[in-house]
């Protein structure tokens, strides 16, 4: 969700079990006997061929590994997906893009905005893809197959879950701080602006990103359950308290791109961030570790987690059938090969969903780490209401940050808009 991910991410979750699928899913075509996704499951309905439109909003790595996949899985299908990086904001350019009948047949973006889109009508959004797509669910972890339905209806496939992690250079860091207090020493050693030296690379008015400090202390930002704010609770406010103390270690511009560079061209001892950074950093930073996030007053920072997915746009109702086809097959092939998904998860730091990979044992450290903060963590709502948090959070992080405004009275007006808009 990187400032590119959710602006980002946000996200990534989905809190509460989704409804099931009204009826089964066929198993079959997944992929999975040898890894090579040729198994018949390919979209290539009796030999007819299709292309598809794939909007993506990747970091470089993400990217470059993703065009290898779809040129193999053209090559194996006879298939064509036309990849696009559209530019700016992604859900924004899909809010222009479907209305104008000019959309994607699919993208690939954080579960969050299953809820927000299953619910438009005019025009819709997404696709039911229910009937089209030939792979069991039972494919994918629990957490994952709910992330892509929503109200009796499949809307997309997963191939990855992710958070926010701690990275840190072993070179400048000794052992990875457990607490809080012990990541304060470290960074103690090393901030020092005034000659270009950082505790810390955080793009921590991200609200995704800095969400596990926010709720360390068991607040949620919104509970879509109830559908209770919380965001002006006292456990955030505490959590925000923690959040502050880190601000003081980052660079001046909270930016994305001036956050992660600190930490890239090691200037900073830490960075917080998610796995879709792996793959960059890990050329950068010649003694890369990664660990979970540090415990504040012995609590687990309860991070906002994520599942990645092929979207089914509504572009697809009206699609050939070959186009479905296309785009779904995609889909079925990349979420179900084991190969892949382990070489994500190798090279990445994509933690997995299919449950083949998640039970072979045979991960790194790195995404290890990753997993574990997902475990304490929490799955970001995908309820259509949250699309309402993330902007006043937003600047209500930057204020702080800006030290324009008490953290508090800062999470009050928050909190206060955000009950306003739903």
């Amino acid at each position: 969700m990187n400032e590119k991910r959710r602006t980002l991410l946000k996200a990534v979750g989905g809190s509460t079990a989704l409804a099931a699928l009204a009826g089964c899913i066929s198993t079959g075509g997944d992929g999975s006997d040898g890894g090579d996704g040729s198994d018949g499951g390919d979209g290539s309905d009796g030999g007819t061929t299709g292309s598809a439109r794939l909007w993506t909003d990747l970091s470089d790595a993400e990217d470059e590994a993703l065009t290898g996949y779809i040129d193999q899985y053209e090559s194996e299908t006879g298939n064509t997906i036309n990849k696009e990086a559209p530019g700016g904001e992604l859900d924004q350019q899909l809010e222009t893009a479907i209305p104008a009948g000019d959309g994607p047949d699919s993208w690939i973006w954080a579960h969050d905005w299953v809820g927000r889109f299953a619910v438009r009508e005019d025009p819709p959004f997404l696709y039911d893809a229910s009937d089209d797509v030939d792979v069991s669910l039972d494919s994918y972890t629990q957490a994952a197959r709910e992330a892509a339905q929503f109200n009796d209806g499949l809307y997309g496939l997963p191939f990855a879950s992710e958070t926010a992690a701690l990275y840190y250079n072993a070179d400048m860091v000794d052992e990875p701080p457990e607490t809080l207090e012990e990541m304060v020493a470290v960074m103690e050693e090393h901030h020092d602006p005034e000659n270009g030296q950082y505790g810390l690379s955080f793009p921590g008015v991200d609200p995704y990103l800095a969400s596990g400090f926010i709720q360390a202390y068991g607040g949620d930002l919104f509970d879509e359950g109830t559908l209770e704010v919380g965001v002006d609770s006292d456990e955030c406010k505490q959590g925000m308290d923690a959040l502050e103390t880190l601000y003081k270690y980052m660079p001046a511009d909270p930016g994305y791109e001036s956050q992660i560079v600190a930490f890239s061209d090691g200037l900073a001892p830490f960075a917080i961030n998610g796995p879709w950074e792996l793959g960059n950093l890990s050329g950068e930073v010649e003694n890369l570790g990664v660990t979970t996030l540090p415990t504040v007053d012995g609590n687990h920072p309860r991070s906002y987690s994520g599942i990645q997915l092929f979207y089914f746009s509504s572009m697809l109702a009206d699609a050939d059938q070959s186009t479905v086809d296309a785009a779904t097959g995609l889909a079925e092939w990349y979420t179900t090969n084991e190969e892949i998904i382990q070489t994500n998860a190798t090279e990445q730091g994509f933690i997995p969903v299919l449950t083949d990979v998640v039970d072979n044992g045979d991960l790194s450290s790195e995404v290890q780490a990753f997993a574990r903060q997902v475990d304490h963590g929490v799955p970001m709502p995908s309820h259509p209401g949250m699309n309402s948090v993330w902007t006043p959070v937003t600047e209500a992080l930057e204020r702080v940050f800006n030290d324009e405004q008490d953290s508090d009275a800062a999470l009050d007006q928050a909190a206060s808009e955000i009950r306003e808009a739903l």
